[in-house]
């Protein structure tokens, strides 16, 4: 009976009804930017109600295979959970196979063609030792090959007629595409409304062939399950027997289905046994095994964090380094303009224009920036051959400052001195007024520690320093540009090109990162990107070599370890674990030992705790002299 999907039950069922020609076609919904497609969605150019009921009839298919589909996949279901009920319910660790006796029947016939194989192969091994052409076993000629295996003449013949035909039929493919032809088919049709190259007829030949829905594996798998007539039984004479240890084959020849089944059934135990057997050896040495990885792995991070030392060791290296390296390049920087400023005023003056005839020099005064409402007097410092820093001119004809705002580096301030007793007070001439007039220059600082301390020039914060210098500079060089615009005016006026040194930057340009080569020229980008490669490249390989000797390090201490706990070498302690073993043993030995005391046993050691007690003949505590102190008199007792 045909399946009706109206007529479908069960929770995948479709509801369908047979096509006609009053129900309208289904089509697609109306998305936003869809387009009318002719054949998808909408009745193409040309048809009517045909195309219509091609297009039911159509979807009535596609449902009702998606209805039998479903309706397998229920059935399956159920059929699985029925085989569960059932083992469930008779303890029969068997699965439900609907296919059982046939696979039973299946299983008997290969084992029977194996023995029917493995007795041939025996009389075929005796005959190349005995009798090469066969005759005396009732096999055919045979020949025993380089690595010792033993053909038939057959079998090699039809192997080297395979071989000669695929090398003839691929070197009939290689002299095709060196001609530039394509290889023909012996069956092709040649035909206008076909394509050529194509055997149309081996193709029909393959579908009726070849099941529907058959794959060509599976196709193999049942061409193999076929039963073949038996192969001419061997004999064995009288006088040759069989290698020791093999199983006499020839004897199952003629085995019945029972005999047979149960070999399968004692070959199917004994692969189980086996596989049980393993699983409880693998399990068995489980936590070895486990102990070992973890030691393995633990070897392996603390050389990786032996690493981690080194490469740290070797960043905070390559940080001093590229620390010094750019100190050098600012030092060089600086140095180069400095020169080029040097070379430019020298150049203004060789035309007669210098700091003392051009006018607004006098102007321009250094402004420290980030010091508002702090005025600072600039005629008394002066920039030191050391770069960044500054120095008094003369500290003892420093102006003093008229206002008490303004800052005076010449003098000390007052919270930074201590008066000197009135004995040793000593007024300087020409300071009336001044508050540490009566100080000594020679001894104008003893600080209240418990010793005189010598005289030191006061060393003012580095950051005030360098911002003064920097002011100092960039007023200087202000100065120097007004120099030079009155040189470039005047090659500018007289219509001669300005020369060089006059356009040059007036401020160090220092650049980063660009190292400087051993012939004094800067390192080039691409020169980078090169070393930079080099670099990574060494450091991969040592890494390399690095990570296979911690690798092997590691394997070798697990190993190491999986032996000791298995007990095949003998543990290697230093002097502390076995000192930290020997107290853990003592320790044991002292909560092992009881002692009974009123014939039960007791936590009470002998006399551990100093107690004087003891045990006597009988099992009972002795008491002694510490029975008075610990547990008193039985009069005491009493009393109480």
């Amino acid at each position: 009976m045909l399946f009706d999907p109206r007529f479908a039950t069960g929770p995948n069922a479709t509801a369908l009804s047979l096509p006609t020609d009053e129900k309208p076609i289904s089509t697609r919904k109306d998305r936003k930017g869809a387009q009318d497609i002719p054949g998808v969605n909408k009745v193409p150019p040309g048809q009517g109600k045909e195309w219509e009921r091609k297009q039911r009839a159509r979807e009535y298919r596609v449902a009702a295979r998606r209805e039998k589909r479903n309706r397998k996949a229920d059935e399956k279901k159920q059929r699985k959970l029925n085989a569960t009920i059932l083992r469930r319910m008779t303890r029969n660790p068997d699965k439900y196979n609907k296919n059982a006796e046939r696979n039973r029947l299946r299983a008997i016939q290969q084992e029977r063609q194996s023995i029917w194989t493995e007795a041939v192969r025996q009389a075929e091994r005796l005959a190349a030792e005995h009798d090469p052409t066969g005759a005396t076993f009732n096999v055919g000629a045979v020949v025993k090959q380089e690595d010792g295996t033993v053909i038939s003449v057959d079998t090699l013949k039809r192997r080297e007629e395979g071989k000669a035909r695929r090398a003839a039929e691929l070197a009939a493919k290689e002299e095709a595409a060196a001609n530039g032809t394509e290889l023909k088919s012996e069956n092709s049709i040649p035909n206008g409304n076909l394509q050529e190259g194509v055997n149309y007829v081996q193709m029909e030949l393959d579908k009726t062939k070849r099941p529907q829905g058959m794959s060509k594996s599976q196709q193999k798998k049942l061409e193999a399950l076929k039963p073949r007539p038996p192969p001419p039984k061997p004999v064995i004479p009288e006088g040759y027997s069989i290698p020791e240890g093999e199983e006499n084959f020839l004897s199952l020849w003629d085995l019945s289905d029972t005999k047979i089944e149960r070999r399968v059934l004692r070959e199917k135990r004994r692969k189980a046994a086996t596989r049980k057997a393993l699983r409880q050896k693998q399990q068995s040495g489980k936590a070895e095994r486990r102990m070992a990885r973890d030691e393995k792995r633990r070897v392996y991070r603390d050389i990786k964090l032996s690493w981690k030392t080194i490469k740290e060791e070797e960043v905070r290296e390559r940080t001093r380094l590229k620390a010094q390296e750019d100190e050098e390049s600012k030092r060089i920087a600086v140095e180069i303009a400095d020169f080029e400023r040097k070379a430019a005023m020298e150049h203004c003056v060789s035309l007669g224009f210098t700091l003392s005839n051009t006018d607004g020099v006098n102007d321009v005064q250094p402004r420290a920036l980030g010091m508002k409402g702090v005025e600072i007097d600039w005629n008394a410092i002066e920039p030191d051959d050391r770069p960044g820093t500054i120095r008094l001119k003369n500290p003892s004809t420093a102006s003093k400052p008229k206002n008490p705002r303004r800052v005076d580096l010449g003098v000390i301030p007052g919270n930074a001195q201590s008066f000197l007793p009135p004995h040793r007070q000593k007024t300087l001439p020409n300071t009336q007024g001044d508050e540490n007039a009566h100080v000594d220059a020679e001894e104008f600082i003893k600080l209240d520690v418990g010793s005189e301390h010598q005289f030191q020039e006061l060393s003012y914060n580095h950051k005030l320093r360098r911002k003064l210098r920097r002011s100092l500079d960039n007023a200087q060089i202000a100065k120097e540009l007004l120099v030079r615009e009155r040189a470039i005016a005047h090659y500018t006026s007289q219509e001669l090109p300005v020369p060089a040194v006059l356009t040059t930057p007036t401020k160090p340009i220092n650049v980063r990162g660009s190292r400087i080569l051993e012939n004094g020229t800067l390192e080039t980008a691409k020169q980078e990107r090169v070393r930079s490669r080099l670099e990574l490249a060494e450091f991969n390989r040592v890494m390399k070599v690095l990570r296979r000797q911690a690798k092997q390090t590691a394997i070798e201490a697990g190993l190491r370890k999986h032996a000791e706990v298995t007990g095949r070498i003998e543990v290697v302690r230093t002097e502390e674990e076995r000192e930290a073993e020997r107290k853990r043993e003592a320790v044991a030995a002292i909560k092992a030992r009881e002692v009974v005391f009123n014939n039960g046993p007791s936590r009470i050691v002998d006399d551990d705790y100093g107690l004087g007690l003891g045990v006597d003949s009988e099992g009972d505590v002795d008491m002694g002299e510490a029975g008075s102190v610990v547990g008193g008199s039985d009069s005491d007792d009493s009393s109480d």
